[in-house]
This record gives C-alpha cells, structure tokens and sequence, in this order.
C-alpha cells in the first residue's frame, strides 16, 4: 500500500495510507484525508488507486490544483507520477514516495503568511492569492534547481518563472562571477517580453556595488537620487527601480540576481526583497552542492 506525503502546509509531515479505489482529500471532516488547510476546498480532490497508478481530479476546488508546472483542468482524471509534488491550495503534497531531498528542504523553507482569526474581505482574498503564487514560485524554483541540466538553461527557467510571478519586473539577470577573481564570467539574462530585448541587459554600476559591497541594493526611485554617476546611468538607461542581490558562499562571491524596472516607480517592495534572498540562498546552496552539474562559461 502507498502513502501520501505531505510536505509543506499547517499539516506539514503527516502521511496517510492509500487504499485501492478512491480516497477523497480536503478540508471537511467526511473526507477520507483531512487538510487543515483554509485555502484547500472542503472537498478539493478524489484520488483513485488504478493497479500500479493513480490518477487525480481536482473538484472544481475554488485554489486549484498545481502540478507538473500547470494548473489541472477540473473535472478531468489526470494520471500523476510517484514522488511528484503536488500544490492543493497553499500545501503541497505527493503520492506513492517521498519526492528528492532538494525539492523537500527547498519547500520546508518556504515561509507564507497564514492569517489567525477571523479575517474577511478583499485582503484576506488577496494575501492567499499572493502565498499561493509565492508557493508555485518556489516549488518551479526547486523543481528547475532538481534538473540535471547545463546551468545556463536552468538559470534561464527560473529567471521565466520569476518574471510570471513579478509582472512589473521588466529585465531579469543572473550575472555570474569567478570567485577568486570577482571578474564576470557569464551572464543569462531575459526581458519581461522579447519586444523589451535591449543592451545592455543589466546596469553594470548597480552589479559592481552589490557584488563589491557583499550588500543588496535597492533602488526604489532612481528618479530621487542625488546628481552623482549612478543617477546619470539609470536615467540614461530608462531604469525607474532596480534590485540586485549578491549570490554569497561564505567568504566567496559566485554572481548576483538582477530586476530592474522601466515602467514603474517603487517597483519591488521589502517582501520582495527577503523573497529574493530566500530564493538566492537555495541556488547558491544548490550550486555549491553540485546539483547543477556545469561549470561556468570561459
């Protein structure tokens, strides 16, 4: 008999046994597996036991259910792999096995805002929806990150998956560096849309001082900056805000994240900020640990 995991969520831990047949999952208490998740449905999904494999279907639940990178069409049996996580609200869940290690501490990291009380209105609404995009952010994160593939392409994936997140970022940048000598060895770079491809691809000022000074920066209002040279070059290059994390190991530097916006003033706000940081610490962790096997460009 196989189990299901779950791995992230206020019931973050448990495992449940799957009968042959079908076994109901949601948040009521006549479901054959409780989640004590508000974001999951009372009755969110209907999993069935076929031989060897097990097919879902999500039951027109009001959060969705997220797998493989896409939203499941309600209604619809749709056959799931072992050990392949699956989101139901703001938890995320598995059958059959437990999923690699880097995915599972890539998820335990993940640290959402839940509301106590009784709350009600458009806030409420608002902040499930924004945990919920937060929560598919890092589980394609650490699903890209558990990919065998040349870095440059999983660096472009997650880059993809942050600018579908954060629709006001307009230019996204891993640039990377040599560690002993801080010169920039490689650079994966996207635009919100390809009609925004412009060189350069990032501000080379903004990188230097991030990565020079071990320190993010965060430039709100580039537009408020003081006559001095940064000031001269964002203006030249139409950059309203822009943020720029250094990739820190240790005493080594291995690169920065960089998102830049043209369109919007105060385009990334402190939530985005420790987001970044988070998702930095994992990549960085995920590189050092050899997962991503390449090595930089010359």
């Amino acid at each position: 008999m196989s189990k299901l995991y779950i791995l992230n969520g206020p019931d973050m831990g448990r495992s449940y046994e799957l009968p042959d047949g079908v076994t109901y999952l949601g948040r009521s208490i006549d479901n054959d597996i409780r989640i004590e998740d508000k974001t999951v449905s009372r009755r969110h999904l209907r999993i069935v036991k076929k031989g060897s494999k097990y097919v879902v279907m999500d039951l027109k639940s009001r959060s969705g259910t997220f797998y493989n990178g896409a939203y499941l069409a309600s209604g619809v049996d749709h056959e799931v792999k072992k050990a392949v996580p699956i989101a139901i609200g703001m938890s995320v869940v598995c059958i059959g096995g437990k999923p690699r290690q880097e995915i599972v501490s890539f998820l335990d990291s993940v640290e959402l805002a839940w509301e106590s009380g009784e709350q009600s209105g458009m806030f409420e609404v608002h902040r499930e929806r924004t945990n919920q995009k937060k929560l598919e952010l890092f589980y394609r994160v650490a699903a890209a990150l558990s990919k065998h593939s040349p870095l440059d392409e999983v660096l472009r994936e997650i880059l993809d998956h942050i600018l579908e997140f954060l629709s006001r970022i307009d230019r996204a940048a891993f640039v990377l560096v040599d560690p002993d000598t801080e010169t920039i060895t490689d650079v994966i770079s996207q635009p919100h849309a390809l009609s925004d491809e412009t060189h350069p691809l990032y501000c080379g000022d903004v990188v230097r001082r991030a990565i020079k000074g071990r320190l993010p920066m965060v430039i709100s209002n580039a537009q408020s900056l003081k006559e001095d040279e940064l000031a001269d070059t964002l203006k030249v290059l139409n950059i309203e805000s822009v943020l720029c994390l250094p990739l820190i190991s240790g005493p080594r530097i291995l690169g920065a994240m960089y998102f830049d916006s043209r369109r919007r003033l105060y385009g990334f706000s402190r939530e985005d900020v420790q987001l970044f940081k988070d998702l930095g610490r994992r990549i960085v962790g995920a590189l050092e640990k050899g997962i991503l096997a390449t090595a930089h460009k010359a």
